[in-house]
């Protein structure tokens, strides 16, 4: 594998490419399209009136993400019912649940046909078998046995001997009889719970939090079947309030691991302090590194009673898994729901606040003395002072940026169905703050976003475009995303990397047209500007079909040149390349010449290079070896080769065994980083940096907001200090190489260094990274 440092010899410094803006509309549409893509009997996907929590991955790893969806009575209220069990066939959503969902290891149980009050799922391999399982959480279940009471945990059985999968198993002696915190024997009234390594050992362990008495009170009824009356079976429930010596508090499972992988103990009050457990209405709960130190933390919502607040409970690297730093408020009012993702793509994690009064978005600042994050609190304008709940993350619309869905139905307060008289939001992230979040236009008609219980967002069928699927109270819509009309531009060989002094140059664009439409003749040109001038046109010259010539004027040295492509869809919008020229930009130096100034093909000694391994990495340490590829679902995760015609090595995180199991040699928790040799650059104008990256991980489709990133990082004095130089996400599966202008990050010296930083966690996905 080779890494490059460009030194131009005679370069003039020119500002870097800069990074695109939003622009203001929705850059896709959704289409319904449940009749062609859902195969499921009416009574259980249409106007059932219930309560739907769903969970996604690829649960038979045939290459499709599949969908599970767990139902109740709506609401803080008793009363449990069958979960539907779709499997992804071809692009089609196909209720299995017979077929993979009702095997039990214990008498009289049928799976997920057992009318359970499951509340929340999540599938996490919990005995790394390479195969993900699923647990749920379960609430109001007072008056029912343990057996339906108590979370459960569906076991993958993965593929029989001839590659046929074998579906889900209930296994109840996975997770232990759960107590009250007194000891008192009751079932829990838990709302969501997470799904992570905490611990540092490579298995999963699982965190809940829990509620007390709801709002609601008393017989709550609603006619499920829509026939006009409630008096049908099931359709009227009990809403009892807690009996305070059955109280659960938070609790905390940690998973045996290596010793009986997948079974879980209950450690709750040796390593959570009584204020970290305390929970009146413990309503949500989510995971992630917020802090930077490569260790997950949990953050963690109370609502309705005294405390309301958003909190973190830090992971503590001195005593990892065994004790956790905090409560760290950093939000109040009256919290109700959250998500986290890197909202504005800077590498940090940042959270979504679903209030009762108006919602808000949490920027996160980096860490202040203490070591903890230091955030920015953001009213997210177009939303409502009303409830919502069930937030999804994701990249809708696949311009880079994060957008944000919540749900309006609320988890505890009627009205429920089949109308809550309010409709779900779904925002737009613009990349620019304050307006970060914006509701722009009905990307999905708000009449199929109202009395929505959850979103799942995935790709249905593999065009890597996130579909959306809505659970609510008129059962399950399938919106399948209709990629936008218009043009993208690209270039064949490149864009110029350099430029002589006084000498024009031409290089190929090719226009391609998205939908039925064409080009307008005489509108694709290349605008120009030296040193800041007014923008300057120049057509390209056609060189047959949608292939252009564009030429760059003549420029001297010491004289900035600015560019960008633009061209006119069929009657409609003018297209450019950066998406928001003339805001954005291409620049090229101007240069009578450059040398390598630096080459290392990692085929010989590795002297100067350095790596550190985490201690909660329990596989994935950085390794200079000839790669031995992975396969997982049909998509190689892991590279074969390395990345040059000639050589055979590269630096990979941790080596397989040929034939082995992707979810055995990949990495598992972190960070594990890599560092170069110190370069010096001291005396060049600029510089730039070329490598060889591979980087897959497959929550990137799964669980985007969960994704893993490989992080860049930059130093100019010999790695004492650090900044971010990129964050590189899930690439599919091959070598790309990066390039980057090094003097556009930080001023050249004779200590300048790269180092690259990568970490499964939480560790809950397929993580290969190489250099």
């Amino acid at each position: 594998m080779r890494t490059k440092i460009l030194a131009p010899v005679s370069a003039l410094a020119l500002s870097a490419l800069f990074v695109s803006s939003a622009s203001a509309q929705w850059q896709t549409s959704f289409v319904n399209q449940t009749s062609t893509r859902l195969i499921a009997p009416p009574s259980l996907v249409v106007n059932d009136n219930l309560e739907k929590d769903f969970e996604y991955a690829d649960f038979d790893q045939d290459g499709d993400i599949d969908l599970v969806c767990m139902r109740k009575f709506p609401g803080s209220i008793q009363g449990g019912f069958p979960d539907i069990l779709l499997m992804n066939e071809g692009g089609v959503l196909v209720d299995r649940t017979t077929e993979y969902g009702t095997a039990a290891d214990t008498a009289g149980s049928q799976g997920m046909r057992d009318p359970v009050n499951d509340r929340d799922v999540k599938a996490i391999d919990v005995n790394n078998d390479g195969w993900k399982d699923l647990v749920t959480a379960t609430t109001m279940s007072d008056s029912v046995s343990t057996l339906l009471g108590q979370p459960r945990v569906y076991m993958n059985l993965g593929d029989d001997a001839s590659g046929n999968w074998l579906g889900f198993r209930f296994e109840d002696g996975r997770i232990p009889q759960l107590f009250a915190a007194n000891g008192a024997t009751a079932n829990p009234r838990f709302c969501e719970f997470v799904a992570a390594d905490y611990t540092g050992d490579g298995y999963a362990d699982l965190f809940f939090t829990d509620y007390d008495t709801p709002e609601t009170s008393g017989t709550n009824c609603i006619d499920l079947n829509m026939d006009g009356d409630t008096i049908d079976a099931g359709e009227c429930q009990q809403s009892p309030p807690e009996n305070a010596a059955n109280d659960f508090q938070n609790k905390f499972l940690v998973n045996q691991g290596a010793a009986n992988p997948g079974y879980f103990v209950d450690s709750t009050t040796t390593r959570f302090t009584a204020a970290q457990l305390a929970a009146g209405f413990g309503n949500a709960v989510d995971t992630a590194d917020f802090n930077g130190d490569g260790h997950l933390d949990i953050v963690r919502v109370n609502t309705l009673t005294g405390g309301q607040d958003v909190a973190i409970f830090y992971a503590n690297p001195a005593n990892l898994g065994n004790s956790f730093i905090g409560p760290d408020s950093v939000s109040a009012v009256a919290p109700y729901e959250i998500d986290v993702g890197d909202l504005n793509n800077d590498g940090r994690i940042d959270l979504v606040v679903v209030d009762d009064g108006q919602d808000k978005f949490l920027i996160n600042q980096g860490n202040g003395a203490d070591g903890l994050a230091n955030w920015i609190s953001y009213t997210i304008a177009d939303s409502a002072a009303e409830f919502g709940n069930q937030t999804r993350v994701i990249d809708l619309d696949k311009d880079g940026k994060l957008d944000v869905l919540i749900t309006d139905v609320d988890a505890d307060l009627p009205a429920f169905c089949p109308s809550t008289g309010r409709r779900s939001h779904i925002y737009r992230n613009t990349g620019t703050l304050p307006t970060l979040l914006d509701e722009i236009g009905e990307i999905i008609p708000y009449a199929s976003a109202s009395a929505v219980f959850d979103f799942a967002t995935f790709d249905i069928n593999g065009d890597t475009w996130p579909d959306v699927v809505i659970g609510k109270c008129a059962g399950i819509e399938v919106w399948m995303n209709s990629p936008p009309i218009g043009l993208t531009f690209s270039y064949p060989s490149g864009r110029p990397a350099t430029i002589a002094p006084a000498s024009e140059v031409s290089f190929p664009v090719t226009i391609s047209i998205l939908g039925a439409g064409s080009i307008e003749a005489g509108t694709p040109k290349l605008m120009y500007s030296i040193d800041h001038s007014a923008w300057t046109p120049r057509l390209l010259t056609s060189t047959g079909g949608n292939n252009f010539s564009a030429t760059l004027p003549a420029v001297n040295c010491g004289q900035e040149l600015r560019y960008y492509v633009t061209a006119q869809y069929t009657g409609g919008a003018f297209y450019n390349d950066p998406a928001t020229a003339p805001t954005t930009f291409y620049t090229v130096p101007v240069q009578t010449g450059e040398y390598v100034a630096y080459s290392d093909a990692i085929e010989g000694s590795v002297a100067g290079w350095s790596t550190t391994t985490d201690a909660s990495a329990t596989a994935g340490a950085w390794v200079a070896v000839v790669p031995v590829g992975a396969v997982s679902g049909g998509v190689q995760t892991a590279p074969a080769t390395d990345a040059t015609a000639k050589g055979t090595k590269a630096w990979i995180t941790g080596l397989g065994v040929a034939g082995g199991l992707a979810g055995a040699q990949d990495l598992d928790g972190g960070p594990v980083t890599l560092s170069t040799p110190a370069y010096d650059l001291a005396g060049f104008v600029a510089a730039r940096v070329s490598f060889a990256a591979w980087f897959y991980c497959d929550d990137a489709t799964t669980t985007p907001a969960q994704q893993d990133y490989l992080r860049v990082d930059l130093s100019n004095d010999n790695g004492a200090t650090w900044i971010v130089m990129a964050s590189i996400g899930s690439q599919g599966s091959g070598w790309l190489t990066k390039t980057y202008n090094l003097d556009a990050f930080l001023p050249l010296t004779s200590t300048m260094k790269l180092r690259f930083f990568v970490t499964d966690n939480p560790n809950n996905s397929l993580t290969e990274a190489g250099i």
